[in-house]
C-alpha cells in the first residue's frame, strides 16, 4: 500500500491569507505612505518659508492692518487688526449668502412652476431664463452685472427716485376691486374647476374689474342718458354677443365668452350710470428708494428701547404657531378631517405681533426732557423738542412709542442745492448689489429645473385622483404634491445652495470686500500665505457644514420611514 500523502502546510500564517485582513492592512500602509508624503510636503513648505522668514502662525491677526474696507461697519478703521478685518469680511460673506439663499429660492421656484405653465409665452421665456443663465459663466454674469449695469447707473445728483415725491391719489373703486374679487373667490371656492359656474364668474369678474377701469381712463363722463345713441348700440351689440355665446357656442368656448361679454357689459352699465365711485383720497409720497452709480439708498430700520419687549410677543406668537402647525397636522395626519393650520398660525403671528405692538406703546413718555442747546444742558417739552429737532439719534430711540422706527433717507445738499449723500439710510454698495444679483440669478436658473424635476416626478395619477375626490389647487399642491416633489427636490437644492455659498468667493472680481478679498490682502501685506489659505478654507467649510447640517434635518423631515 501506497503511503497517504500529506497537505503541505503553507508558510503564509492563516490570517495573511484572508482578504477582509489584507484589506486593512493594504488601507493602513497606505495611510501610513500618506502621512509620511505630507509630512515632507510640510516639512519642505517650512523650510522654505522659516528660510525667508515667514514661519506660519497666528500671531499676525494681531497686528494693525493698514488698509480701508470699502463695505465696513462705523466701528472699523485702519487702526483695527487683522482679525477684526477679517471679521468684517466674514459678515459681509454671510449678508451675501444669507440673502442670497433666501432670494434664489423664491426666485427658483417661481421660474420652475413657470417651466410647467400651460402658457407658451410664459413657458418659453422661463425656458430661455434657464437655459441662457445655466450655460453661461458666472463670472462672465457678475461682470456684465458690475460693469454694464451698475456703471449705467446715473451719477449721484442725478439719483433715480422711488416713488417720485409728489402727491397720488388712491380711488375708492380700486379697494372695491379687491373686496369684489376676493368675494368672487371665495363663492366659487366649493365648485370644481372646470364647473361652469365658476369659469363665466371668474372670466366675467376680472372682465368687469378691467373693463371699468379702462373707460375709467379712456371714455369721457356721461352718466344716465338713456338716449345716447352709443349707448344704445354698445348695449345692442353686447346683447347679441351674449345671446350668439348662449345658443350658438358650446364647449370650452361657451362660458369664458359669456363671462367675457356679461363683464364686460356689466362694467359698462356699472361706468355710463355712475355707480362705481370715482372719489378717493391722496396721499403725500415721499421718495425711499435712491439709486445712483454710488449704490443704493434704503429706509433704515432702527430698533428703540421698546423692541425688546415688542421681540418677546412676536417670539409668542411664533412659538404659538408652530405648536398649533403641528398639533393640527398630527390631527389631519390621523382622522383625516382637514384643518386650516396656515391660517390660524398666521393669525396667531400677526395676532401677537399687534397686540405686542399695541401695549408696549401704552407706557407714557415723560413730559419734558434734557437736551443739548449750544453746549448747555436744559429741559424741555419732548413735543417742542423733536419739533426743533433737538433730539439725538439715542433720544430719538430712547422717546419712541414705537418698538421699530422707519426712517426715510434724507437728501444731503451742498450750498449749490447739488444732491451729495443720504442721511438716516440704509446703504448699499453697487459691489454688493451686483454680486447678489449675479448669484441670485444664476443660482436661480439650476433651481428651477430642480423644481420642475420634482414636481415632474410625482405620478400624474395622483393629482388627478386628487381632484376626482373634490381637492382643491391648492390643497392637492399642499397634501399631495408638495410632500412628494420635496423629497426629490431637498438634495439636489443642497448642492445648489453649497454652489452659491462658494461662488461668492468670486466677489474678488468685482472688488467686494468678503472675506476671501480680505484675507488675500492680508496675505499680501503680511506674507502668510499658507496660514491665510488655512483660515479661509476653514471658513468655507464651516459654512458649507452649517448649511448641510440645516439641509439634511430639513431632508429627513420629508424621507419615507420605512422599516
Amino acid at each position: 500500500m501506497s503511503a497517504i500523502s500529506q497537505p503541505s502546510r503553507s508558510i503564509i500564517p492563516a490570517f495573511l491569507r484572508d482578504s477582509r485582513v489584507l484589506q486593512v492592512i493594504g488601507q493602513i500602509i497606505f495611510l501610513i505612505l500618506l502621512v509620511l508624503a505630507l509630512s515632507q510636503l510640510v516639512a519642505g513648505v517650512n523650510e522654505q518659508l522659516q528660510a525667508k522668514n515667514l514661519t506660519p502662525n497666528f500671531s499676525f491677526l494681531n497686528n494693525p492692518a493698514g488698509f480701508d474696507i470699502g463695505e465696513k461697519p462705523d466701528w472699523y478703521t485702519r487702526d483695527n487688526t487683522y482679525l477684526e478685518a477679517f471679521i468684517v469680511g466674514v459678515t459681509n460673506t454671510l449678508r451675501v449668502v444669507s440673502v442670497g439663499l433666501v432670494a434664489t429660492t423664491l426666485l427658483g421656484i417661481l421660474f420652475g412652476i413657470f417651466l410647467l405653465s400651460n402658457n407658451w409665452l410664459l413657458r418659453t421665456i422661463s425656458r430661455a431664463y434657464v437655459e441662457i443663465l445655466r450655460n453661461t459663466p458666472l463670472l462672465v454674469q457678475l461682470f456684465a452685472w458690475y460693469f454694464i449695469v451698475m456703471f449705467s447707473l446715473p451719477q449721484i445728483r442725478d439719483a433715480i427716485a422711488f416713488p417720485q415725491e409728489g402727491r397720488a391719489f388712491i380711488a375708492v373703486r380700486l379697494l372695491l376691486y379687491v373686496v369684489v374679487y376676493f368675494a368672487m373667490r371665495r363663492y366659487v371656492r366649493p365648485f370644481s374647476v372646470d364647473a361652469p359656474r365658476r369659469i363665466a364668474l371668474t372670466y366675467g369678474t376680472i372682465t368687469t374689474i378691467v373693463a371699468a377701469e379702462l373707460a375709467f381712463h379712456f371714455l369721457p363722463e356721461s352718466y344716465g342718458d338713456l338716449t345716447n345713441v352709443s349707448f344704445l348700440a354698445y348695449a345692442a351689440v353686447s346683447i347679441v354677443g351674449f345671446v350668439v355665446a348662449w345658443f350658438y357656442l358650446h364647449g370650452n368656448l361657451r362660458w369664458p365668452i359669456l363671462g367675457v361679454v356679461g363683464g364686460q357689459f356689466l362694467a359698462g352699465l356699472l361706468f355710463y350710470f355712475g355707480v362705481l365711485p370715482n372719489s378717493g383720497f391722496r396721499l403725500d409720497v415721499y421718495p425711499a428708494i435712491y439709486i445712483s452709480i454710488r449704490g443704493f439708498a434704503f429706509p433704515e430700520i432702527l430698533p428703540t428701547n421698546r423692541f425688546v419687549a415688542w421681540a418677546v410677543f412676536v417670539t409668542v406668537g411664533l412659538v404659538l404657531a408652530g405648536i398649533m402647525w403641528g398639533y393640527f397636522g398630527r390631527i389631519t395626519e390621523t382622522t383625516g378631517r382637514v384643518i386650516p393650520r396656515g391660517r390660524y398660525a398666521l393669525l396667531a403671528i400677526i395676532g401677537f405681533t399687534v397686540a405686542g405692538w399695541l401695549l408696549v406703546g401704552i407706557e407714557p413718555l415723560p413730559t419734558q426732557v434734557p437736551v443739548d442747546q449750544d453746549g448747555t444742558i436744559v429741559l424741555m417739552p419732548l413735543e417742542e423738542a423733536r419739533t426743533q429737532d433737538l433730539l439725538s439719534a439715542e433720544d430719538v430711540r430712547l422717546y419712541s412709542t414705537q418698538p421699530i422706527l422707519l426712517t426715510l433717507p434724507q437728501e444731503r445738499r451742498n450750498r449749490g442745492g447739488v444732491l451729495t449723500g443720504f442721511n438716516n439710510a440704509t446703504q448699499i454698495s453697487p459691489e454688493y448689489m451686483a454680486l447678489l444679483l449675479g448669484l441670485v440669478i444664476y443660482t436661480s436658473a439650476f433651481i428651477a429645473e430642480i423644481v420642475r424635476a420634482g414636481i415632474q416626478a410625482v405620478p400624474r395619477g395622483q393629482i388627478e385622483a386628487a381632484r376626482s375626490i373634490g381637492l382643491s389647487t391648492a390643497q392637492t399642491l399642499n397634501m399631495i404634491v408638495l410632500p412628494q416633489a420635496l423629497r426629490v427636490i431637498i438634495p439636489p437644492l443642497t448642492n445648489q445652495y453649497l454652489n452659491l455659498a462658494k461662488n461668492s468667493s468670486l466677489a474678488l472680481a468685482i472688488a467686494f470686500a468678503d472675506m476671501f478679498q480680505i484675507m488675500t490682502t492680508t496675505m499680501n501685506q503680511s506674507g502668510q500665505s499658507v496660514t491665510g489659505i488655512t483660515i479661509i478654507m476653514i471658513g468655507y467649510l464651516t459654512m458649507s457644514l452649517v448649511i448641510s447640517l440645516v439641509m439634511n434635518l430639513v431632508n429627513s423631515r420629508f424621507q419615507l420611514v420605512t422599516r
